[in-house]
Parts: structure tokens; C-alpha cells; sequence
């Protein structure tokens, strides 16, 4: 047992050390957290956060772990700035209540309607919100009744869509486009896409397929010995979307091995394989940005731990000093230091 969580006063013959205990994953630091409320919304975990200086924060979690950025949902002002505890409505779980000293506040967990545009609406990685196609507004999912909808899937993606190509041994190049999207089943079978490139259409009827979540265009390499500007106009049942790619042939890109060049490889939807960019013979082998992560955990440069920074604190008009704390430091030569709730949602 660890002595810090539990007391006795026979001390025993060999006493037991405190145990250091770290977390498995960090999802948030703030200094002022007064309360705490968390909630499942599909796959996701939604947590509400409360802190001392008057801030309701809300941060949802992949299945895998991974957040997305946090929003401030209420902001209190004067003496009533610390709640201490957030309840949530039993009736829709679309609001939560604040706690004060003498009242109690009704604050929605989303404000999906500030989200225009179906991509601002899904690109906002709220998974309280669907895109209604009906009402063709952001809503709350059980808002949207007898309509298709679309919202985000349960693992939390850096875009709606991703790309990669592959070279076959007769030459012709397949190009791929995934969307990371949940849909209604019905709007399965009504998915379409249609490539372009300068105007006019890059593959035919014959060279292409669509089958949710993919669609390929088949293509020959002749076509892209330099880059390419691509358009892919994807149909989701009575939602369109436009997506543009840069082509790039993938034996063009070359220089000193390494993380750097292993992610621009496969951002440009190439394979990386023997410290070296190709065309890729298989989707599934070294196309993702993870292994180009596992190249630097390979090297003798550990990764950097910041544990502390003094003072936690700035004001507005900023601070020309501040002190760093943690593990692994001293290869570090730039830090960039933003606020808390600083970082882009796409």
C-alpha cells in the first residue's frame, strides 16, 4: 500500500516509499480548475470544466484519448466568479447549470448555430453538433429529427478528408480521397465524387469508383511529372463539399533523410520507405504521420517534458522573461508559448 493514502501507527518493518504517480495522458492544464463535470456524447467524453477566475471550459475527447481544442462556453464577470459545481440536465442534456451563491445559471454545452456552413460546422469538432440537412443549419443531433445529417466520427481527424496515391506495376496511379465524416446510412449510397484538374475532368467514368467513406480516380503517372492542382467535388446526399489537393509525384521529392522530409513525403500522400519518398505499393504501410514520429523517438534527442512555467500568469501587455521547468530540456533551442486556450481547431 502507498503510505500517502492510508495511516497507521504500528510502523512496519520495512516501510514502503511514497510512489511517484503520473498521469497516462495530460488533457488539459489550468491552474484555477474549481469544478468538474464530464458527460459521454457518442464516442466522445465531454468534459465542463469550472476555474476560479470565471470560466466555463469545455473540452471533448477521442475514444483514443486525443482532445480537441478547448472552448470557453461562459465567462462570469464581478463577485460571481467561481461555481463550484456544474449539473447537467437530466431532461436533453443540452445545457448545464452553474452553481453560485444565490442563483443558478442555464448555459447551453454548444452553440452550434454560430456555425454557418457545413464545413465551418463540422470542422469545428463539436460532437454535440450535426450539419441538418433539412434545416441546412449546425444543430443539436436531436434537433434534427426525420432529416440526414452528418456530424464527426469518434476518433478525432486534423480534416475531413485525407489523400494518398498508389502506383501499381502496370503504371497507373490510383488517387485516393477518404472522408473522415459519420453519416446516416441512407446517405451511404447517394456519395459521390468527381475529379478535376485545370478545368476538365481527370478521370473518366471508367477509371472511377466511389463507395463510402473512399472514391478513387485512376490515373497515369505522365500526367503528374509535375505537380498537379486537383479539385474533388464530393456529394453527400444533398450536401456538396469542394476539396482541393496539390498533386505531387512523389519521386520528386527527395533530400537529407529524416522526420522533416519522412512528414512532407507523407502529407503529400506518398509512402516512405527506406529512408526514401515513393509512390506507395500498399495504403496501409508507412502512409501515416505517426511513423514518421516513431523516426524521432529512434534518435538519441529524448522529447521535451515541460512540467512548469513561471510565472503561470501574464498579463496582457506580456512579460519579457519567463522559467521553464521540466525533462529533457537542454536540447531544446526555440519554444513558442501560447495561452490556454490558444490552438486551431483545424
Amino acid at each position: 500500500m502507498d503510505p500517502d493514502f492510508y495511516y497507521t501507527s504500528i510502523k512496519p518493518n520495512n516501510p514502503i516509499e511514497p510512489k511517484t504517480l503520473k498521469p497516462e495522458v495530460v488533457l488539459l492544464k489550468h491552474n484555477y480548475m474549481t469544478s468538474v463535470t464530464v458527460v459521454r456524447q457518442k464516442g466522445w467524453m465531454v468534459f465542463f470544466i469550472g476555474t476560479a477566475d470565471g470560466l466555463l471550459i469545455k473540452l471533448a475527447v477521442d475514444m483514443n484519448y486525443q482532445p480537441t481544442c478547448p472552448k470557453v462556453l461562459y465567462r462570469a464577470s464581478g463577485e460571481r466568479k467561481v461555481f463550484s459545481r456544474i449539473h447537467l440536465a437530466q431532461v436533453d442534456q443540452n445545457h448545464v447549470y452553474l452553481q453560485f451563491k444565490n442563483k443558478i445559471m442555464r448555459v447551453p454545452v454548444s452553440n452550434c448555430s454560430v456555425l454557418r456552413d457545413v464545413k465551418d460546422c463540422l470542422s469545428a469538432k463539436d460532437p454535440h453538433c450535426v450539419w441538418c440537412v433539412s434545416e441546412d443549419s449546425c444543430i443539436f443531433e436531436d434537433h434534427c429529427t426525420d432529416s440526414e445529417w452528418l456530424s464527426i466520427p469518434n476518433e478525432s481527424q486534423k480534416s475531413m478528408f485525407s489523400h494518398h496515391v498508389v502506383k501499381d506495376s502496370s503504371g497507373k496511379i490510383k488517387l485516393m480521397i477518404s472522408t473522415h465524416l459519420t453519416l446516416q446510412q441512407k446517405v451511404h449510397s447517394n456519395f459521390t465524387c468527381e475529379f478535376s484538374a485545370n478545368s476538365s475532368q481527370l478521370c473518366g467514368q471508367h477509371w472511377l469508383s466511389a463507395q463510402f467513406p473512399q472514391c478513387t480516380c485512376i490515373l497515369f503517372d505522365t500526367l503528374i511529372s509535375d505537380d498537379l492542382d486537383v479539385t474533388i467535388k464530393i456529394s453527400l446526399g444533398k450536401v456538396n463539399l469542394t476539396e482541393q489537393r496539390k498533386l505531387i509525384n512523389c519521386s520528386n521529392i527527395h533530400g537529407q533523410p529524416g522526420s522533416v522530409l519522412c512528414l512532407q513525403c507523407i502529407r503529400a500522400g506518398c509512402q516512405w520507405i527506406e529512408n526514401s519518398c515513393s509512390w506507395a505499393t500498399d495504403p496501409a504501410q508507412n502512409t501515416q504521420d505517426h511513423f514518421c514520429q516513431k523516426m524521432e523517438a529512434g534518435t538519441n534527442i529524448s522529447i521535451p517534458d515541460i512540467t512548469s512555467i513561471t510565472p503561470s500568469v501574464v498579463s496582457l501587455h506580456g512579460k519579457n522573461h519567463a522559467l521553464l521547468s521540466g525533462y529533457n530540456l537542454s536540447n531544446v533551442i526555440g519554444v513558442r508559448i501560447l495561452t490556454r486556450m490558444d490552438c486551431s481547431p483545424q
